[in-house]
């Protein structure tokens, strides 16, 4: 889901506070009930305007039955379901970003967690089901979540004098069945590539090696960036989907060498970022009487 995070938010960024009385696990003092084995969640439906036609939509919230170190997430054209995320894990989810740049104020919020489901009739647009999703959480739970940029310390990714010379261009239609990783490939005409670890824990630190195969370094960042201890940006400025081998490693130094090889470059730095502020609309609205 890739939509610009201001206009994704216009409509859906502020709920008025009618709205949060009628959540039934608003949050009090910026914490997020917890729910017990009887609560009971109304599904949230309502119509989105698709192409000047109102498509029916219903998303399910509900405490998860998920063992605590279980999660998954499985998106259609024509659905969306998560089990098993707190709500930093899912708008996390619903903006496609790193959940660093989720502010979710009081770390109880972490114990409660859901399982999330929506559900049209037709198919949907990423834009869409970001919109969606993000209403009914924002009218589930009486939140407001607004974009704010903040400078922070973060990993930038370049590209060696302007070019990756250990990159090879991807050809597509030598082979078959390559599963897609994050739409919206940079060329059109480009299919979407798979990004796989191999050997060890198959993690992003420690790992047997990293096979990129048609990805775009769009793709590999993301894929990358939730083992960093730091945020990823890609300033490379590389388009298209290449092909790239990694060999083993054992923590992430190592992997920022053997990337360098590539005429890839991690290094550290400060930039301005936006991250996701979620607060309570009672909050939102003390503040502004502070304001006043």
């Amino acid at each position: 889901m890739n939509r610009a995070l201001s206009s994704a938010l216009l409509s859906f960024g502020v709920v008025t506070g009618s709205l949060a009385t009628q959540a039934q696990n608003a949050w009090v003092s910026n914490k997020i009930a917890a729910p017990t084995a009887a609560t009971k969640f109304r599904p949230v439906q309502g119509a989105i305007r698709i192409d000047s036609v109102n498509v029916p939509f219903e998303v399910k919230i509900e405490p998860t039955a998920e063992a605590a170190d279980s999660s998954s997430i499985e998106t259609g054209s024509d659905h969306w379901e998560a089990r098993g995320y707190d709500l930093k894990a899912l708008i996390a989810e619903i903006f496609s970003m790193d959940a660093r740049l989720v502010d979710v104020p009081q770390e109880s919020a972490a114990n409660s967690r859901y399982d999330v489901s929506l559900s049209a009739p037709v198919e949907l647009d990423q834009d869409s089901m970001q919109r969606i999703l993000t209403k009914a959480l924002t009218q589930r739970f009486g939140l407001a979540i607004k974009p704010e940029a903040r400078t922070m310390d973060v990993y930038v990714l370049s590209a060696a004098e302007g070019s990756a010379s250990g990159l090879k261009r991807h050809v597509f239609g030598r082979r078959s069945g390559l599963k897609k990783l994050v739409a919206g490939g940079d060329e059109s005409n480009d299919e979407s590539g798979r990004i796989t670890y191999t050997g060890r824990d198959c993690s992003g630190v420690n790992s047997g090696g990293i096979t990129v195969e048609g990805g775009t370094i769009t793709d590999f960042r993301r894929t990358l960036e939730p083992e960093l201890d730091r945020v990823l940006l890609d300033e490379t400025k590389l388009r298209g989907s290449y092909d790239f081998r990694i060999g083993l490693y054992a923590n992430q130094t190592q992997l920022f060498e053997l990337m360098r090889g590539l005429g890839l470059v991690v290094t550290p730095a400060q930039r301005q970022v936006t991250v996701l502020t979620v607060r309570s609309t009672e909050t939102q609205d003390q503040m502004l009487q502070a304001k006043l």
